[in-house]
């Protein structure tokens, strides 16, 4: 079959032809119909994620048809539609060694620590698998599994959005747009896109947003001020993940509000405790982002 190869040592990608990968016990074979092209694919490509493998087949956003069964998959026949998991547990930490394979800690992504869908066939863990509707288009069905799944997983999961609270969301792209609609979709209110491009913001108003504002205005934090009435952002998204983007949304969340960074970049994406005027700020790395959280001053001021 033909394949996308990303080599690390030279950092070069070619098309070649390589086998068929056999499907092994509780596997199935897809065969590709779409694959999106991620932002995390070319900044492998580029060097600024560090490779996994000396060469790897590439992307995970993909969608098809089952094409063969590995032994012992059930509940899944050749023909059926499918979103193949971007990423899979790694069986050996002990969550997965006691069933908890949804928070594995040592989870491996698609793409990076095993090969991709930048190919004509791809193998899939069949628990990871998701049915696609006959009224679902294959090449619409692709991107479920990583921009929409993870801005799903930061809203509903780690961001943990209720209704009426007021949300922020720091670029608009692929996956910030969707945080948008997702943030719409569970009753934040305000919700308010951030970001330095007006197309780009007349889009998010268009999909949802309350409010678009640019990331470079010196007001930013008084027009968000004034839109939440002085309480600020109850959750804010950063869909960037460069530092600046992170400390811009830390400095505008409420007291007891909450951070979750979603966009990755070169920069690093934990940030340690810190003090941030009367407030002290903690992280944890969630599913789907890294979560930030404010809390009132105990007393007095923590050191370190």
């Amino acid at each position: 079959m033909r394949a996308e190869r990303f080599c690390a040592d030279s950092k070069t990608i070619a098309v070649e032809d390589i086998p068929v990968p056999e499907p092994g016990p509780g596997e199935v074979l897809v065969k590709v119909a779409f694959c999106g092209i991620c932002h995390s694919d070319l900044s492998l490509i580029n060097g600024i994620f560090p490779a996994q493998q000396p060469v790897v087949t590439q992307g995970h956003e993909a969608s098809g048809t089952i094409a063969g069964l590995g032994a012992g998959v059930t509940g899944w026949a050749e023909g059926d539609r499918v979103i193949v998991a971007a990423g899979r547990p790694c069986m050996t930490c002990p969550n997965c060694r006691r069933g908890d394979m949804t928070n594995c800690l040592r989870v491996q992504l698609m793409a990076f620590a095993y090969d991709g869908a930048w190919a004509e066939y791809t193998v899939a863990q069949a628990v990871g698998l998701t049915r696609v509707p006959d009224n679902v288009p294959l090449e619409q069905a692709a991107i479920l599994a990583d921009a929409v799944s993870t801005p799903f997983g930061a809203v509903v999961r780690t961001g943990q959005v209720g209704i009426g609270e007021s949300v922020g969301v720091w670029g608009v792209g692929g996956v910030g747009t969707h945080i948008v609609q997702l943030a719409r979709l569970v009753g934040a209110v305000p919700v308010i896109a951030i970001d330095i491009k007006p197309a780009v913001l007349d889009r998010a108003l268009e999909l949802g947003a309350d409010h678009a504002l640019d990331a470079g205005d010196p007001g930013l934090r008084d027009k968000l001020e004034e839109i939440t009435g002085g309480r600020m952002l109850d959750v804010a998204f950063d869909a960037v993940g460069l530092k600046s983007t992170f400390e811009q949304a830390l400095d505008c969340i409420t007291v007891g509000g909450r951070l979750v960074g979603v966009g990755m970049s070169a920069e690093s994406s934990r940030r340690h405790q810190r003090t941030h005027c009367r407030l002290t700020t903690t992280q944890r790395p969630k599913r789907a982002g890294i979560e930030a959280r404010t809390n009132p001053p105990r007393g007095q001021m923590p050191r370190g």
